[in-house]
C-alpha cells in the first residue's frame, strides 16, 4: 500500500500488477471465511480465484490448498489485511503528519515486536497507557 501511496508503479503493467495483488488479498478474505462458514467449497474457492481474480487454474489451486491446508485460522487473512490498514492509518497519522520520518517509525514498530495495534500507536506515541486503559482508536474513521 505504501509502495503505491508513493507512485512505485510508474508503468500501466505496474499498476495492473499491484492491484491484482491487492485484488488477490481481498479475494483471500472472501474465499477463506466463506470456506469456514461453511458457505464455499474448496472448488468453489479455485473458481472464484480464476474467474474474478484473474487466477490461472493450477495457481488457483495451489493457493486455496496452501489456505486450507490447516496452518491459517480463518481469521487469518481477514486480519492480514486489517493490520496492514491500521499500519496504513499510523504511518499517515505519523509520518504524513510530520512527527517522524519513515526511517524512524519502521524501526519503531520492529523494535517493539508483536503487540496489539493500539499498543504500537501508545509506543510510538510515546504515551504510556495508564492502568484503566481500554481501546478506543478509531484507526479508519468514524464508520458510525
Amino acid at each position: 500500500m505504501l509502495l503505491w501511496d508513493l507512485g512505485f508503479p510508474t508503468t500501466p503493467e505496474d499498476r495492473v500488477g499491484m492491484l491484482f495483488w491487492r485484488m488477490h488479498r481481498a479475494a483471500r478474505i472472501i474465499f477463506s471465511l466463506s470456506f469456514h462458514l461453511e458457505e464455499m467449497t474448496p472448488d468453489e474457492a479455485i473458481a472464484f480465484l480464476v474467474d474474478r481474480v484473474g487466477h490461472e487454474p493450477a495457481n488457483a489451486t495451489a493457493e486455496v490448498r496452501r489456505s486450507f491446508n490447516g496452518s491459517y485460522s480463518p481469521l487469518y487473512q481477514a486480519a492480514y489485511m486489517l493490520g496492514g490498514l491500521q499500519v496504513r492509518s499510523l504511518h499517515e497519522e505519523l509520518v504524513g503528519g510530520g512527527r517522524m520520518t519513515d526511517r524512524e517509525f519502521h524501526d519503531t514498530i520492529l523494535q517493539g515486536g508483536s503487540m496489539p495495534i493500539e499498543m504500537v500507536r501508545a509506543r510510538l506515541l510515546r504515551e504510556p497507557p495508564g492502568r484503566d486503559f481500554r481501546a478506543a482508536w478509531r484507526f479508519y474513521g468514524d464508520l458510525g
